[in-house]
């Protein structure tokens, strides 16, 4: 779902993002060529910042849920990075 053209363009702190697709641990170990790609996209973002921003859906019982870009979150999470532009929606 791309909500890149209805939505409106924020910057939100990364602590109130949600995921929208939870890996546990155990997912990673099973999928190792992923991992190679995650940290392909933290080094760029690390390098050069985020190309584009996340998509997130602001939904009334859980907040902001990233519905596009978790492996972004996760990195900017992992890099100490306060805040990210998002492109939100409501339900």
């Amino acid at each position: 779902m791309n909500h890149a053209s209805t939505g409106v363009q924020m910057e939100l702190p990364t602590a109130d993002l949600v995921f929208g697709v939870s890996r546990p641990q155990i997912w990673w170990d099973e999928h190792p060529e992923f991992r190679v790609v995650f940290e392909g996209i933290r080094e760029s973002i690390k390098t050069v910042g985020m190309k584009k921003p996340l998509e997130v859906t602001l939904c009334p019982e859980k907040g902001y849920i990233v519905d596009v870009g978790n492996q972004r979150l996760q990195a900017l999470l992992d890099l100490g990075i306060p805040t990210a532009l998002c492109i939100v929606t409501k339900i």
